[in-house]
């Protein structure tokens, strides 16, 4: 039953009723179409001969009027017919055969198409009972004459372009089911590599290509496939990186407070000291919180859980709130996070105000924990071309420009020696941009670097 609905049988009945049905339609059309057109030539020419007999013979004509017609004159004109000539005298209006076996008629004077002869000016065409041509027209002297031509060739030339159609019907069906079966052969195949490497991806294994280039649908497909392999193989060392720096960084900071809490239960701290570890331990914390609130972030922003608002903000405000919460980390870090003054007054931007303040942080935050003491932190606000920018400017030692376009991956910390944090902060901050019709681009040089959230503004909506 499987191999019965496989791919390679179903191409080849196609391809088999494809062929089967044209050569049938062609057979039921040409068939009949040339036996017809076959009859009605050979009906237009005995037509033909009559009317040139009854008005352009003058010689025969009187003939008739004499009632002397003769044998040679009417084999004569069976010989220009290709055709039986037979002969009827009208007698009282009625139609008598000749006694003469040269005039022996193919049909009864009754015949219809004989009686429509007497009241018709022109010859009239019909069909013999035994179905051959006959063709009827009426002469001077009270006479019908009657022709008729057999189709035994015409059947015979129809036979013969039956069996030709049938004869080249069996061939086409034939090679219809090689190429089908050839064809089906060739693309099974390469589903079938398409399958296995599925089955390799859903095991976990990434590392094989299909290495398909063929220039065709399926070749896409597997030029697709192979990029989906790409990607997923830089995903799976990514969630492995991950999984290793987030376990780090879950690990130090527990470590780091289980350590704390078993000194503070066992030793006997004076106050300084209980402060100091205190100080540490709330630091730590923090850390932890961070980090469970960027992996919360990224699961609702790949779920599609984060709603965004979308209402005026003023950034200057946002700018200067910045300034002042990250004063006094900057201060620790022996760095500085200073207001930039703005040219004019930039519009406001549309987006959600949270969200921002979320973005905003990332990049201050960047800003001081990625330079060195001493370094300098602008803020600034800006506005052209219908946008409204927010950009954190440091004076640092900049940032490869190979890191660039991997700097809002996720899970991506830079350098594995210098990078911390868990890598997600840049890549949920571009996401949450994106959510609010904006951007967050990087530009960066030996001795500045530039992180800028745009956003749209209420004139351009």
């Amino acid at each position: 039953m499987r191999a019965v609905r496989s791919l390679r049988v179903r191409l080849v009945v196609v391809f088999a009723t494809v062929v089967i049905t044209a050569m049938g339609v062609l057979y039921l059309y040409v068939v009949p179409s040339l036996r017809a057109n076959l009859v009605n030539d050979r009906t237009a020419r005995l037509l033909s001969v009559a009317r040139h007999q009854q008005q352009h013979n003058p010689r025969l004509k009187r003939q008739f009027q004499k009632g002397e017609y003769t044998k040679r004159a009417l084999t004569r004109v069976a010989g220009l017919a290709n055709a039986q000539v037979f002969v009827y005298r009208v007698e009282q209006g009625r139609l008598e055969p000749t006694p003469e076996e040269l005039y022996s008629q193919p049909v009864p004077p009754t015949f219809p198409l004989l009686q429509q002869a007497l009241e018709s000016p022109g010859p009239v065409a019909g069909r013999t009972p035994g179905g051959s041509v006959l063709v009827v027209f009426r002469m001077p002297g009270g006479a019908v004459v009657a022709m008729t031509q057999r189709l035994g060739d015409v059947n015979d030339a129809a036979e013969l372009v039956q069996r030709q159609i049938i004869i080249a019907a069996a061939l086409a069906l034939l090679l219809a089911v090689l190429v089908g079966w050839a064809a089906a052969v060739a693309i099974s195949q390469r589903l079938s590599r398409l399958e296995a490497a599925a089955t390799r991806v859903a095991t976990g294994h990434f590392d094989q290509p299909i290495s398909d280039r063929t220039p065709d649908e399926l070749g896409r497909v597997a030029q697709a496939f192979d990029l989906m392999q790409s990607r997923l193989a830089q995903i799976d060392r990514a969630r492995k990186d991950f999984i290793a720096n987030a376990s780090h960084e879950l690990r130090t900071p527990l470590f780091s407070l289980a350590g704390f809490v078993e000194l503070m239960q066992n030793e006997d701290l004076d106050e300084r000291t209980r402060q100091e570890f205190l100080l540490t331990m709330r630091e730590q914390v923090s850390r932890l919180t961070k980090l469970a609130t960027d992996l919360l972030d990224l699961s609702r922003l790949d779920a599609g859980a984060v709603e965004m608002e979308q209402e005026p903000i003023d950034l200057r405000e946002t700018a200067r709130a910045l300034v002042r919460e990250f004063r006094g980390l900057a201060a620790k870090h022996g760095s500085r996070v200073v207001l930039a003054r703005a040219n004019g007054e930039p519009p406001e931007g549309i987006g959600d105000e949270q969200r921002v303040q979320q973005i905003g942080r990332v990049m201050v935050d960047n800003a001081i924990r990625h330079t060195p003491r001493g370094t300098q932190i602008r803020v600034a606000v800006s506005g052209e071309n219908g946008r409204v920018q927010l950009a954190v400017t440091d004076d640092g030692p900049g940032i490869d420009s190979a890191d660039h376009d991997r700097l809002f991956e996720r899970f991506y910390r830079g350098d594995a020696a210098g990078g911390t944090g868990s890598g997600l902060g840049l890549a949920i901050a571009r996401e949450l941009a994106h959510r609010m019709d904006g951007d967050l681009c990087v530009a960066s040089e030996p001795g500045r670097t530039e992180f800028t959230l745009e956003l749209p503004t209420a004139a351009a909506g």
